[in-house]
């Protein structure tokens, strides 16, 4: 099956993918931002992946200011060697256009996460909460230590590997404090930005950056972010003048210790919030009762929340006295008992295996079984799956066949951002020119544009051999679903159950 070449009129609305741009070749789009779009670039010599942001021309020419910003950023990161900021593989401009290429993370950003949550009627977990803040915390105390003051800390910049290790980027607003004045007119996110970096963006101090890291924290806790408003100016003033709401006032269930420190970290006056960063994150664990022991287990105090995804208030008993030490025989007998239990719960994993081992344990929708609700929509242009179940699906081994196996037009899982598909949110396919793309989707996961018509799987295209009349939906090579193609100016739905087992996501592997 011959795939057509791309042409002009397939990359007539972004003629970038398919160039190279230093090392690495544009194969499809992550994101659209304001100042730049990134892109899925591949280094073919190296066999590395990379997230590569490319500047805005439109955006050049209306803000000359704006390529000195973006190479700013570039030298700023790339002199800050840390384990929770993004790292920078290389910098250039070829043909008057600026890129950037970084490390590609598989996740999902903060954002995304909070907004999934929302959705379900959740709030994120005390111990997972603080286990991100204090990644974030440690970089910006690293950043701000070399002298960066970010000025653009927001959920949307913190990106959540597979294993939640966070990962702090977007330098784009970056300010060395003791030599740099602002450039342009772009002074961070009114949601989350400083009092002080409103009023002027040059008065950003490592403070600022603090305050905007405790309306994530106030956002996490009370599911919302203190000031809201009809207006950008209207947001930024609020900041400015009005005292932020209470968090107890939204939640009663918050510790009143928590409140004060949170309150602290949101003082209007830059001198009188936590010192660093990681002072303001260690103040919230101490008003949880969270102590650490570098030689021992944490020690817990009441109130207490274990530092786990799960949050554990003790139940108010006088502590147990210790019981007496067994004999020798007792220790015996006890250790046999202990054997001969292992070795029961080891047969039984066994047995568990061997009744779910190789493909069957999958069992399709086909089979009756139930799982995870999930829906296909598509028209002849855009491509949609949507996880409507209440599990992530794990999508590494998912693929969607039309025609022959292994022809140009099948589409595998691994291509969708970080493997995964959470609960209610959507991974799209677009072809290039599409102009919006349909149905709506509040979580997007993924997106990636293709230039090329014939490698769209879920259109209806004549070969030689006849038209395609259906592809199908495979995981792990076991069949989950047979769905209808789309003729030009079709629409279609495919509906099916994931497996019955949820697959695990890769941080449960």
């Amino acid at each position: 099956m011959s795939k057509k070449a791309t042409t002009l009129t397939d990359v007539s609305k972004d003629p970038l993918i398919g160039k190279q741009f230093g090392d690495y070749r544009l194969t499809s789009i992550l994101a659209t931002g304001g100042m730049a779009k990134i892109y899925k670039g591949m280094d073919y010599q190296l066999q590395r992946q990379a997230a590569v942001k490319v500047l805005s021309q439109e955006n050049i020419d209306n803000d000359k200011t704006l390529t000195k910003r973006f190479q700013r950023e570039a030298r700023a990161v790339a002199a800050l060697e840390h384990d929770n900021i993004i790292t920078i593989y290389q910098y250039g401009e070829q043909d008057n256009i600026y890129f950037l290429a970084m490390k590609l993370i598989k996740g999902k950003d903060l954002a995304q996460e909070l907004k999934r949550l929302k959705r379900s009627n959740q709030k994120m977990e005390i111990g997972r909460a603080l286990r991100i803040m204090e990644q974030v915390a440690s970089a910006l105390d690293y950043a701000h230590q070399s002298g960066v003051v970010h000025r653009d800390i927001k959920p949307s910049n913190i990106l959540l590997d597979d294993n939640d290790k966070a990962i702090l980027t977007d330098f784009g607003l970056v300010l060395r404090a003791s030599s740099e004045t602002t450039m342009g007119t772009a002074f961070g996110t009114p949601r989350y930005i400083a009092p002080e970096q409103a009023i002027s963006s040059n008065k950003a101090v490592p403070q600022s950056d603090i305050y905007s890291l405790a309306i994530i924290f106030y956002e996490i806790l009370t599911g919302d972010t203190p000031f809201g408003g009809e207006s950008p100016m209207e947001i930024a003033l609020s900041h400015i003048s009005d005292p932020p709401p209470p968090p107890r006032s939204k939640d009663k269930s918050i510790p009143e210790a928590v409140e004060r420190e949170l309150l602290k970290a949101l003082e209007k006056e830059p001198e009188k919030r936590h010192r660093s960063a990681a002072e303001f994150i260690q103040a919230i664990k101490n008003a949880y009762g969270i102590t650490t022991d570098s030689k021992a287990a944490p020690t817990r105090m009441q109130p207490t929340v274990s530092y786990t995804d799960s949050l554990a208030l003790p139940s108010e008993k006088l502590p147990k006295p210790k019981p007496a030490k067994p004999s020798r025989e007792g220790r015996s007998g006890r250790r046999s008992v202990v054997l001969l239990l292992a070795l029961i719960v080891l047969l039984g994993v066994v047995a568990a295996l061997v009744v779910m081992g190789g493909k069957n344990r999958f069992i399709p929708a086909s089979a009756g079984a139930a799982g995870a609700p999930v829906v296909l929509s598509y028209d002849d242009t855009a491509f949609m799956i949507r996880n409507n179940g209440d599990y992530t699906l794990n999508v590494v081994k998912l693929l969607f066949v039309r025609g022959d196996d292994g022809g140009t037009d099948d589409y595998s899982g691994d291509r969708i951002k970080g493997d995964i598909v959470p609960p209610g949110a959507c991974a799209r396919v677009i072809l290039e020119r599409r102009v919006a793309p349909l149905p709506a989707c509040e979580i997007e996961q993924s997106r990636e544009i293709l230039v090329d018509e014939p490698s769209l799987f879920w259109r209806q295209e004549s070969r030689g051999d006849g038209p395609y009349g259906q592809f199908k939906v495979y995981y792990d090579g076991s069949l989950l679903a047979t769905c209808s193609t789309v003729a030009r100016g079709g629409k279609n739905e495919c509906a099916f159950n994931w497996p019955l087992i949820p697959t695990p996501t890769p941080d449960e592997t």
